[in-house]
């Protein structure tokens, strides 16, 4: 969401613009949770769509590490096995070679460092609609 402060001074009225889109009900709840922080009640409880849940958080927390480590799809600083042992098989037992690339981990972690890229590459915006 985006804030535009126009004028500061204080007892000024306070003009929203919501854009009427799918994401209209989480904007509008987002203008009623700041009005009325604004107007000095404490924060309430997050709405639903707001804040992710206990997996989601894990998930993206581990998507935003692929993402730190490997920097680049195209010319990665790290390469799909360093990424599986240091953040999604920490005891892995699979060493180079074709048992790796053979495993259904490498897989798995090919998957994962794709949707990290495309959360990276503008697929975050969904995260925001909740």
């Amino acid at each position: 969401h985006r804030l535009w402060v126009r004028d500061t001074t204080p007892g000024r009225p306070v003009a929203y613009v919501i854009a009427r889109d799918a994401s209209f009900d989480l904007r509008l709840a987002a203008v009623r949770r700041l009005d009325r922080r604004l107007a000095g009640a404490p924060p309430t409880k997050l709405p639903t769509g707001f804040r992710p849940t206990a997996f989601q958080r894990r998930r993206l927390s581990l998507l935003l590490d692929i993402i730190d480590m490997a920097k680049d799809r195209d010319d990665p600083d790290a390469t799909t096995y360093d990424i599986a042992r240091t953040l999604i098989y920490r005891n892995m037992s699979i060493g180079r070679g074709i048992h790796w690339r053979n495993s259904s981990q490498r897989r798995r972690t090919q998957r994962l460092m794709e949707e990290a890229f495309a959360l990276r590459d503008g697929g975050y915006r969904a995260l925001l609609r909740g």
